[in-house]
């Protein structure tokens, strides 16, 4: 069962101008950056009251995030929401005919694993069982 949103992610060219960006513009702290377990991506997380941002910046020019800004350039790529329990979240939606694309997997927040849009009406959804 989804509980609330944990954060939107954010794809970003530079995470240190964008970290920077959120500081100086907008008065906000960002996480210091946090690399991917692949080691193709880093990102931070920017608190507003009980919402988050996530920035996502690609390392290189391989991997999913490098190419959504190749194609599409900086901006909103995805909507994350938290769930209590991962691996019933995933044989529901499945279940339902929801793709969900690869296995669920250590990220930034915890398990997390991606819906693909044609199932959500266009929209990237992430599910994340976080850490506790």
């Amino acid at each position: 069962m989804i509980k609330q949103i944990s954060h939107l992610g954010v794809a970003v060219k530079d995470l240190e101008a964008a970290r920077e960006f959120y500081r100086s513009v907008l008065g906000l702290q960002s996480s210091e950056p946090i690399m991917s377990e692949d080691g193709r991506m880093q990102g931070s997380l920017v608190e507003i009251g009980n919402a988050v941002i996530e920035l996502l910046q690609p390392l290189g020019s391989e991997g999913v995030m490098a190419k959504f800004l190749e194609k599409r350039g900086e901006g909103f790529h995805h909507i994350c929401y938290e769930v209590d329990d991962m691996t019933a979240e995933v044989e529901s939606l499945k279940a339902k005919g929801i793709e969900v694309i690869g296995e669920p997997t250590e990220g930034i927040e915890g398990l997390s694993v991606f819906l693909h849009p044609r199932g959500t009406h266009g929209m990237l959804v992430e599910l994340v069982e976080k850490n506790k």
